[in-house]
């Protein structure tokens, strides 16, 4: 809750700093190591991406409540693949899971504040997704929400502007 009311004050503003989107990923998968055990993790990533222009924590937590999503929405022993490359002034950054998926009508809701899918199992009050918005908009990014690979799971992308240096 205080996160979130830290990007809708507009205190979480895009850090003038350019970040390696290797490091980024590697902090959140170091973090996500014990919780996502019994999923198979796959990292594939662009050589030689350039640098974002992003706060590297902010994000790193961003990629971390995508991992935690996947691992808590997807069966055990699935795969979960993480991916980044540039496309334009961006670097994507994707988190794929096998999971039940998100209906195409709520991919944009989900990321609403106090917005669950129906019949959601679990603790989360639906902020996860919305405080993860925040951060990636109040950064010059976006995020998107579609299908996995086949059209089964949820896919997750972070568009995050590349810096210029």
């Amino acid at each position: 809750m205080v996160q979130l009311a830290r990007v809708e004050a507009g205190s979480a503003d895009s850090a003038d700093v350019l970040s390696n989107v290797e490091e980024i990923i590697t902090i959140a998968l170091e973090r996500a190591e014990k919780i996502a055990s019994r999923h198979h993790l796959t990292v594939n990533l662009q050589t030689e991406l350039p640098l974002v222009r992003v706060d590297a924590r902010a994000i790193a937590e961003v990629v971390y409540n995508l991992i935690e999503n996947a691992v808590k929405y997807s069966p055990p022993d699935t795969t979960i693949t993480i991916t980044a490359v540039e496309h334009g002034n961006s670097v994507l950054v994707s988190v794929a899971d096998e999971g039940t998926g998100i209906p195409a009508e709520m991919r944009e809701k989900v990321l609403e504040k106090f917005v669950r899918l129906d019949g959601e199992q679990g603790d989360g009050l639906g902020l996860g997704l919305a405080i993860a918005r925040g951060i990636v908009e109040a950064q010059s990014g976006k995020i998107n929400i579609d299908s996995g690979k086949n059209g089964v799971g949820t896919k997750v992308t972070l568009s995050l502007p590349i810096g210029e240096e």
